[in-house]
């Protein structure tokens, strides 16, 4: 008897976080980067922290920008396009090779990432919304990188992604454990983060296209 055996995944995980992409259009990659990697990165958000670089996140954009502390209390820091240290240089690199895998995968015309760090004080979420702006959609990719040790499941704060273009119905609960990338498509997949009993970090971001 014949037959074709089934094609194994590729062995590089940013092929593997773009076929993913491709079907089922969402991505969940565990201990993407080393833990003496997430340690530095973790390190350098509790600098800018204490520096005083966090403010209050919004909804909006532009002009429609606005703190609604009932839909996300969250604190957000923005990276530039040049990152500073050479652990985000390092993490920006790794990015760009997640980019060019999935432009050759997708044919999306991914241009740039854009990104900031995220800190959720104890109590805080992010109720259910799209990555991407009405009339804006040059987000294509939201990006998550998961910067928090021995996330336990009474620590709370899950990213809850919606599985239904609708938003309703079945859901995945992904943890925010150091290291895991979570990838999916910004305009196809609702999701939220429920509250958080102890303090969640990521960095967070997205792929674009040209303005």
């Amino acid at each position: 008897m014949t037959g074709c055996l089934p094609t194994p995944p590729p062995d590089d995980p940013c092929d593997r976080i773009a076929t993913d992409l491709a079907d089922p259009g969402w991505s969940v990659c565990t201990d993407f980067l080393a833990p003496d990697q997430v340690a530095v990165l973790a390190a350098e958000l509790d600098g800018c922290r204490a520096a005083g670089r966090f403010r209050p996140a919004g909804i909006g954009t532009g002009m429609a920008l606005q703190l609604r502390p009932d839909i996300r209390n969250d604190q957000v820091h923005w990276l530039g396009e040049a990152p500073g240290s050479a652990a985000q240089r390092a993490y920006f690199a790794t990015l760009e090779s997640l980019r060019l895998a999935i432009n050759r995968h997708l044919y999306l015309g991914l241009f740039r990432f854009e990104g900031h760090m995220a800190l959720y004080p104890p109590g805080s979420f992010y109720r259910k919304h799209l990555d991407q702006f009405r009339g804006a959609t040059h987000r294509k990719v939201s990006v998550i990188l998961y910067l928090n040790p021995a996330w336990g499941p009474d620590d709370g704060g899950a990213l809850r992604l919606y599985l239904a273009a609708t938003g309703e119905g079945e859901y995945r609960d992904i943890a925010p454990q150091g290291g895991t990338l979570v990838c999916f498509l910004s305009d196809r997949f609702h999701h939220e983060v429920l509250p958080t009993r102890r303090e969640r970090r990521s960095l967070t971001g997205w792929f674009r296209v040209r303005d």
